[in-house]
């Protein structure tokens, strides 16, 4: 299966924190001064409540974050991979001291980098004020954004939200490929329905509809994402879409193709 390079892996953090208007130099010193800890396959992360003194991003591997409801079910928010930070919902409590409002656990055998808070906390202090400015509210237009994101995902219906879903993993998880986007990482019915709010045979019914209407296949336990559908070109838009100003020197370069035989399901091939 096609992976990112190690220099890869490292890049995609410093090229949202580019993106997001942090000065080069101070974005290399605090992905230059690390640690990296690995995590075993279902291994606990950090859980709700618990202190977040560090800042940690994804370097290889794939971490489900969660939010626990009153009820005792959970919302799988996002399926985190390399250059992800993990824990941007972080809150203070009544004590000041920052928490986590999640949690979060290793889909897989993963590799995290951790920096302290200070750490980060003193390269900010470095900027000039129009640089925290400008990372200021380019920070409240990304939380912005995810507001709009689940206020519009609300109001649609559970395949239009398995689409929206797809399309995302699509963009996060897939290579080209001659037949549409294989993803490499397969979402459980369970992953699916906690995303979209719904139930496992929910999923398992839209997903059979998807497959019949030439959305989706499968190949070798993988999902692709099927050339000339509605999920196949959301992806090439998300893939397309601007994220602010990255340097050509760390920008990825795109994935290898795969021309595997694909496995027809339903009636796409018609």
């Amino acid at each position: 299966m096609n992976e990112i390079s190690l220099l890869n892996r490292a890049n995609l953090f410093e090229a949202s924190l580019f993106s997001w208007g942090i000065p080069q130099e101070t974005a290399r010193e605090m992905t230059r001064h690390h640690t990296e800890l690995a995590y075993s396959s279902g291994k606990l992360i950090f859980g709700q409540g618990s202190p977040a003194d560090i800042v940690m991003w994804v370097v290889k591997g794939v971490v489900r974050e969660v939010c626990p409801n009153p009820n005792g079910s959970q919302t799988l928010v996002r399926l985190a991979t390399a250059g992800d930070i993990l824990g941007l919902a972080d809150k203070l409590n009544e004590k000041s001291q920052w928490v986590r409002r999640f949690e979060a656990w290793a889909a897989g055998p993963c590799v995290l980098a951790v920096v302290t808070r200070e750490h980060v906390r003193n390269l900010l202090k470095q900027m000039t004020a129009e640089e925290l400015l400008a990372l200021s509210e380019r920070m409240n237009s990304a939380a912005a954004e995810w507001v709009q994101y689940y206020a519009t995902f609300l109001g649609l219906s559970y395949r239009e939200r398995i689409e929206m879903v797809m399309a995302e993993l699509g963009r996060k998880f897939g290579i080209a490929d001659s037949d549409g986007v294989l993803l490499t990482f397969e979402p459980t019915h369970s992953d699916l329905a906690e995303m979209i709010g719904s139930s496992r045979p929910v999923v398992g019914r839209v997903l059979a509809e998807l497959a019949a209407d030439g959305e989706i296949g499968r190949r070798e336990r993988k999902y692709i994402l099927l050339r000339g559908g509605t999920i196949e070109s959301a992806v090439n838009e998300l893939a397309h879409a601007p994220t602010g100003h990255v340097p050509p020197s760390i920008r990825i370069a795109a994935s290898s193709r795969r021309d595997l035989p694909l496995r027809r399901q339903h009636r796409w091939a018609r």
